[in-house]
């Protein structure tokens, strides 16, 4: 079995899921535009997916950016 083929599964999953990560997150960013309140579950999904980010790097060998704490507001 190649490495190609038993990716495939995996990666056919995650390129779904990530299609609907995105549209979430826009329909997020819709609600945050109309109600500010929202805004803090935004930063939540912010910092969420660079932490993935920041995974994938490792994983990859890439310098990874430090993530900032949370700014007061």
């Amino acid at each position: 079995m190649s490495t190609a083929r038993t990716a495939k599964a995996p990666m056919d999953r995650i390129g779904a899921g990530l299609e609907r990560l995105r549209h979430d997150i826009d329909a997020l960013v819709d609600v945050v535009t109309r109600d500010p309140q929202a805004r803090p579950q935004l930063v939540d999904i912010h910092h969420q997916v660079r932490l993935l980010g920041q995974h994938l790097n490792t994983a990859l060998g890439a310098p990874a950016e430090p993530v900032p704490p949370e700014q007061p507001r």
